[in-house]
């Protein structure tokens, strides 16, 4: 595992560590025994070939001791670099177990920008399974390395505000706690600059869905800029939380 995937590992642990393994409302019950089986895909979680492309590692728990519900890890080493995997659409699709591979519990696209150097892709909870987490690419000395972790009853913080008044001025700023942005929803000016800064304990990023931009990542104290030129309604989110989402909505008033 690479330094960079270790520190993404490691603010992954602490994230669910923070929100509970097991979330409010979930039972230890309600997560599936490991393994789970892990491909990539060719085409997109929305439209997906069910036949695998180039099978992964079984994601489980990093421990043989580990509760059920804990941190589940996989790593593997692909024969295919990472330019050819995001020069075509890809997905990394988790499924159930061997004994039910049709039920997909996560997924996600290979479509983001890099971050020193590594792909950051969020996996969304599929089918109401209840796991989501984030994976890691990196190119390596014969293909792609791949590092998915894996969580279960994870969720975004509860004291997010549901939605900011319009701003009065052409600056923004929005706190990022953890785990959650300071407002699900903000309305803005066109000329309006957003600051987000990130005042919890753990890394974060602010990353529009379409990368439109990316504040990369973000440690405590730690803050990032843009200004938004155009009408639009634009959601994004943090690239190492993917349950933290968020949208900016910018006027013309």
């Amino acid at each position: 595992m690479s330094q960079f995937a270790r520190r993404v590992f490691v603010a992954f642990v602490v994230g669910v560590s923070c929100v509970g393994i097991v979330g409010a409302g979930v039972t230890a019950q309600n997560a599936v025994d490991a393994p789970h089986p892990a491909h990539i895909h060719v085409g997109t979680c929305e439209e997906l070939n069910p036949s695998p492309e180039y099978p992964l590692a079984d994601v489980a728990p990093v421990s043989a001791d580990a509760d059920l519900g804990a941190v589940e890890v996989s790593e593997t080493s692909v024969d295919v670099s990472l330019d050819d995997l995001v020069a075509s659409p890809f997905a990394i699709n988790i499924h159930e177990s061997a004994e039910n591979v049709s039920n997909y519990i996560a997924c996600g696209d290979l479509a983001s920008s890099l971050v020193d150097g590594a792909l950051i892709i969020g996996l969304q909870e599929q089918n109401d399974s209840g796991y989501s987490g984030v994976a890691v690419l990196t190119a390596g000395d014969t293909g792609a390395e791949v590092v998915i972790y894996l969580g279960h009853g994870l969720a975004g913080a509860e004291e997010a505000t549901a939605v900011a008044s319009p701003a009065a001025t052409d600056e923004v700023t929005v706190s990022i706690f953890d785990y959650g942005f300071e407002a699900e929803m903000i309305e803005i000016a066109v000329g309006t600059t957003v600051t987000w800064i990130n005042d919890g304990q753990v890394i974060h990023t602010a990353t529009e869905n379409d990368d439109l931009w990316d504040s990369r990542i973000l440690d405590t104290g730690e803050s990032y800029s843009y200004t938004f030129e155009d009408v639009g309604t634009f959601e994004y989110l943090c690239s190492l939380h993917p349950s933290m989402v968020a949208t900016v909505v910018v006027t013309d008033t």
